[in-house]
C-alpha cells in the first residue's frame, strides 16, 4: 500500500482554511493533511472593525476543526525548522515543544496588523480587545457634555475607510437610541495625495465624494505621529483637534518568520519562486501575506489581501496535484484589479477594471457583494 504524502500547513487564517479546501477537492484521499495555528479558531481579520459596532463579537471567531473535517489539527506555534530531516519544532499549547515531520510544509503565517508605537496615544485597531477597548472609549465619549465630537482615523487604507464608514454610522445611530444630541466628525488621515492610488484618480475621486456623503472629511498628504492633550500630531508641525485617535496603519509579515532559517526580503516577507516554493527549497511553499511572490507577466508584487491569498491557495492545490501527477504546473498571477469595500451597514464600493474598462458602483448591491466577500474569504458560503 502506497504511504500517503504528508503535507503539513502552518497557519489557520485566510490562506491556510482556503488551503485546506482547495485540498480537499484537488487530492483528497492522496495525501494526509495536518494544520498548525496557535490558536483554536480562525479569526475574520478584515471585520476586525465590527468589534467596535458591534455588541456580540462570537461570529468573528470560527473553530478551526470546522474547517478540518478528517484533517489532523494540532494547537501549537512553529518555533523551529529543520529541512535537511523534514521535521518542525512546535510549542505545544502548554509550552512544550515537540517534533512533527512533513514531507512538504506550506508557510501561511499571514500578518499582523501595525503597532510600531504604542506610546504614541489614541487605540491601534490591532486586535479584538483593542476594538473592545475603543468601544468603551467612543460610548464614554458620546456620553459625554460634549455637542461635538471629532474621531481620527489615522491611516487610510481599505481598513481605516471600512472603520470610519462604520464608526460614523454607528455613532451616529446611538446617539438617535439615547436621544442625544451630537455633531459627530469622522476625519481619516490619509499620508497620500489620494485614496486607492492602484486605482485610477476617477474611481478614487467618486470614492472620496462618496465618504463626504456620510458625512466624512478627508486630509490627504498628511502622517499622524502621535495623539495627545485632545490633539492629533502630524508630521508637517501641524495639529488637528479630536476627542479620539484610531490607528489604522497597515499590516506588516508574520513577526516569527525572522526565528525561522528561511529567506526573506527586507521587508520580512518570505522569498519564493513563481510557484511559491521557498527560494533553494523543493519542499517547503509560502502562500499570503506572509511571502513575496511576483507576476512574471506584469512585474509586480502580490498584495497583502484576502482575494489575494484565496487566489494562492487554490493556485497551490492545482500545482501540488501536477507535481505528484508530473504535469505542468501553473505560475502565480496576481489577483485582477478588483476592490470591494464596505462603507456602513448598507452602503458599499466596488470597483473592477477588464480590459481598461472600469466598472464602479455604490450602494445596497455594493454593500452585498462586500458581505458575500467577507464570508467566502472566511469559507461560509
Amino acid at each position: 500500500m502506497t504511504k500517503l504524502r504528508t503535507i503539513v500547513i502552518i497557519g489557520g487564517g485566510y490562506a491556510g482554511i482556503n488551503l485546506i479546501a482547495a485540498l480537499k477537492k484537488e487530492l483528497n484521499k492522496k495525501i494526509r493533511v495536518i494544520l498548525v495555528d496557535k490558536n483554536d479558531y480562525h479569526f475574520k481579520k478584515v471585520k476586525l472593525f465590527k468589534g467596535i459596532v458591534n455588541e456580540d463579537v462570537s461570529k468573528l471567531r470560527i473553530p478551526l476543526k470546522q474547517y478540518c473535517g478528517n484533517i489532523h489539527f494540532i494547537q501549537g506555534e512553529l518555533i523551529g525548522l529543520n529541512p535537511e530531516a523534514k521535521t518542525l519544532l512546535i510549542s505545544g499549547i502548554d509550552g512544550t515543544p515537540f517534533q512533527q515531520g512533513y514531507d512538504q510544509l506550506v508557510l501561511a503565517l499571514g500578518s499582523v496588523l501595525r503597532n510600531d508605537d504604542p506610546d504614541r496615544g489614541g487605540v491601534p485597531l490591532v486586535s479584538l480587545e483593542n476594538a473592545r477597548e475603543i468601544r468603551q472609549q467612543l460610548l464614554k465619549i458620546t456620553d459625554s457634555p460634549n455637542s461635538n465630537i471629532r474621531l481620527a482615523i489615522a491611516g487610510s487604507g481599505i481598513t481605516g475607510i471600512e472603520t470610519a464608514a462604520e464608526v460614523n454610522s454607528w455613532l451616529k445611530d446611538e446617539t438617535v437610541k439615547r436621544r442625544i444630541s451630537k455633531n459627530i466628525e469622522l476625519v481619516l488621515i490619509n499620508a497620500s495625495q489620494r485614496l486607492l492610488e492602484e486605482a485610477p484618480v476617477k474611481v478614487s475621486s467618486r470614492l472620496e465624494r462618496r465618504l463626504k456623503e456620510h458625512g466624512i472629511q478627508i486630509i490627504h498628504n498628511a502622517v499622524a505621529e502621535k495623539f495627545a492633550d485632545g490633539e492629533v500630531c502630524l508630521t508637517d508641525g501641524s495639529k488637528l483637534d479630536a476627542d479620539f485617535c484610531i490607528w489604522t496603519v497597515g499590516l506588516k509579515p508574520c513577526p516569527s518568520l525572522s526565528v525561522l532559517d528561511v529567506p526573506l526580503t527586507d521587508d520580512g516577507k518570505i522569498k519564493v519562486d513563481p510557484w511559491y516554493r521557498l527560494v533553494g527549497s523543493e519542499d517547503i511553499y509560502g502562500i499570503g501575506d506572509c511571502v513575496h511572490a511576483v507576476d512574471s507577466n506584469s512585474g509586480m508584487a502580490a498584495g497583502m489581501s484576502c482575494k489575494e491569498a484565496i487566489s494562492q491557495a487554490e493556485r497551490l492545490a492545482k500545482i501540488l496535484k501536477a507535481n505528484m501527477d508530473g504535469n505542468t504546473a501553473p505560475a502565480h498571477q496576481n489577483f485582477p484589479d478588483f476592490l470591494s469595500i464596505g462603507l456602513g451597514p448598507d452602503d458599499g464600493f466596488v470597483w473592477a477594471q477588464k480590459w481598461g474598462i472600469d466598472v464602479v458602483f455604490c450602494g445596497k448591491p455594493a454593500s452585498k457583494i462586500r458581505e458575500y466577500t467577507w464570508e467566502l474569504a472566511s469559507k461560509i458560503n
